[in-house]
């Protein structure tokens, strides 16, 4: 069936008018509907999350790698859950945390003088800046058997929050336990997340250099007191900051 000409012009005069309406609106509120929150946050909280594992009591003659080597747990992997940061650290009687470990087991050590070389923990000390400054009243890894995927920097409620690194902002709202939160992605993929914020100052899309302010230090998350969640991740996985922050 042909549509008269008159009713065509009118079909087409409304929806150039919607076109015309969805343009005026604010580039961030049309944003807001589009972006999902990363399903990473979704399954885990700031306050801890329980995870399978088994506390290792470190013997005489072990080391942090042939540790590693005994789980079959990569070294970088368990050096930052358990902060290690130097493989000289560990001492006898320290308790080690293995995750996935169903129970614990025998080391073997080396009675030679020069065991075989073990890989070095990697710092990347280069790339990223503290985005606050402030003491760490919450550490990165395994506390309790509750793992925690990021640090918390206390500061004075209002203080500016600076992007860690050059980037783009992909997520920029409120979300249950994180409160008020900002994400930026970086390249070789890494993100860095912002959370508890008082306000944020940035808007979905933008891009942003590093050291500009991006939020200011609140409490609007688990926390009572004003603080700075932080993560960093690499390919959506928590990495340990103090291993990249200076």
């Amino acid at each position: 069936m042909l549509i008269p000409k008159i009713y065509r012009k009118i079909v087409c005069w409304v929806f150039l008018f919607g076109v015309f309406c969805l343009g005026c609106l604010p580039g961030n509120i049309l944003l807001r509907h589009e972006q999902k929150e990363p399903d990473y946050l979704r399954a885990s909280t700031p306050w801890g999350a329980k995870i399978p594992g088994v506390y290792h009591t470190v013997k005489r003659g072990e080391t942090l790698w042939r540790i590693a080597k005994t789980y079959g747990i990569n070294l970088q992997t368990l050096a930052e859950l358990n902060n290690i940061d130097n493989l000289s650290r560990i001492k006898s009687g320290q308790k080690i945390f293995i995750p996935g470990a169903s129970h614990t087991k025998k080391v073997a050590v080396f009675a030679k003088k020069s065991p075989p070389a073990a890989p070095k923990i990697i710092k990347e000390k280069s790339g990223f800046i503290w985005p606050v400054r402030g003491k760490v009243v919450s550490k990165f890894g395994v506390i309790n058997g509750l793992r925690y995927e990021g640090i918390e920097i206390a500061a004075p409620l209002g203080t500016p929050v600076k992007a860690s690194r050059d980037g783009k902002v992909v997520y920029e709202g409120r979300l249950k336990g994180y409160g008020n939160l900002v994400i930026i992605k970086h390249k070789n993929y890494f993100n860095t997340i912002y959370a508890y914020n008082q306000t944020n100052l940035v808007s979905l899309g933008r891009k942003v250099k590093k050291g500009e302010t991006i939020a200011s230090v609140g409490n609007t998350g688990r926390s009572s007191d004003p603080r700075l969640h932080f993560q960093i991740r690499k390919k959506n996985q928590a990495r340990n900051p103090l291993f990249f922050l200076p």
